[in-house]
């Protein structure tokens, strides 16, 4: 009984022997088998190198998944870059975000000019008097209780 099984395997050996892809596979194995045997040897050279290489083939298909992701997400971006109305709706939507800060900036930009030029053309003297008297303007007030309030939120922040 076991000849006649091994007669069967010869004959099923024999015919995956002769199939064309089968050969021609196994000239590519035979014509790169001296690369290939550098590869084994440069994988199997120490334990360190053979337990990673190990470590690599159980992580496949982790791997695998984690490359995938990464493909759809990249092909995702890809359209959303190259279709002009995503990219226009992205646009206004960082504009819609940009836009309320651009405005208290440049008001902020456009005070701070006026300021200066004012500054720039005032040849006034100040005195302790002065000072005292300027104490009593509500602007100066206001600026005063925001710096006191602007003082003590740092120091809590510290």
């Amino acid at each position: 009984m076991t000849e006649a099984t091994n007669v069967n395997e010869s004959v099923d050996v024999t015919d995956v022997l002769l199939n064309p892809q089968v050969q021609n596979s196994l000239n590519t194995v035979l014509e790169n088998l001296p690369q290939l045997a550098s590869i084994l040897t440069a994988l199997t050279k120490d334990e360190e190198t053979l337990a990673s290489l190990v470590t690599v083939v159980d992580s496949l298909p982790t791997l695998a998944k984690v490359v995938h992701l990464v493909d759809r997400v990249y092909r995702a971006a890809e359209d959303a870059v190259t279709d002009g109305d995503t990219l226009e709706g992205l646009t206004k939507m960082a504009q819609g975000y940009v836009q309320p800060c651009l405005g208290t900036v440049q008001k902020g930009r456009q005070a701070f000019e006026i300021a200066k030029e004012r500054a720039e053309k005032d040849q006034t003297r100040y005195s302790v008097f002065s000072l005292l008297k300027m104490l009593k303007d509500p602007n100066v007030q206001k600026a005063l209780r925001f710096t006191q309030a602007m003082l003590d939120a740092l120091g809590e922040v510290k």
